[in-house]
């Protein structure tokens, strides 16, 4: 019984061998390129797939350009006092902040955007930044539709004066 029990002992671990991971296996069907970097507005589109960060599209990326933006200008009941209409450019800095200039001559409003398609215009005086006057902030936000929307930012923004606050409202739209 004994000499069975050794036997059967020395068989199995004769016959058993250590595991080996298979080596690793790629499926040849995925072939499509995606964004793996999380502030990105295409992160993860396309996955699975290959990680391949030259698609990444960032936020303030999409905002780039010189726009004509016609601009339409209400008082706080609502009525509208008068529209304007001006050329605004937008630079971009880095993946999320960008530049504005074209509301005043030497002017540079500086604002942050997101992955949603959004912006705003950062406050960094007050309750948002210097325009024109040594007296007048702005402040608001803009966006697109979607990434695909090449041509037009809508954008609001309020400016508080020494008389009140005026709202502005328009579209602008890529030369």
């Amino acid at each position: 019984m004994k000499v069975r029990l050794i036997f059967l002992s020395l068989l199995f671990f004769v016959s058993c061998k250590p595991y080996q991971d298979p080596q690793p296996f790629t499926d040849p069907r995925i072939v499509n390129k995606y964004c793996n970097i999380p502030s990105a507005i295409n992160y993860n589109w396309n996955f699975p797939g290959i990680a391949e960060d030259s698609v990444c599209v960032f936020p303030a990326q999409i905002y780039n350009g010189t726009y004509f933006y016609r601009d339409s200008i209400f008082n706080n009941a609502g009525l509208l006092l008068d529209q304007d209409s001006f050329l605004l450019t937008f630079t971009q800095l880095d993946t999320t902040h960008l530049n504005i200039t074209g509301f005043c001559a030497g002017n540079t409003i500086s604002a942050t955007a997101s992955r949603y398609f959004k912006f705003n215009i950062d406050t960094v005086v007050g309750y948002g930044q210097l325009l024109c006057q040594p007296t007048d902030t702005i402040y608001g936000r803009g966006s697109k539709l979607d990434l695909y929307d090449t041509l037009h930012i809508k954008m609001s923004y309020e400016v508080a004066t020494d008389t009140g606050i005026i709202y502005h409202a328009g579209t602008a739209t890529k030369q």
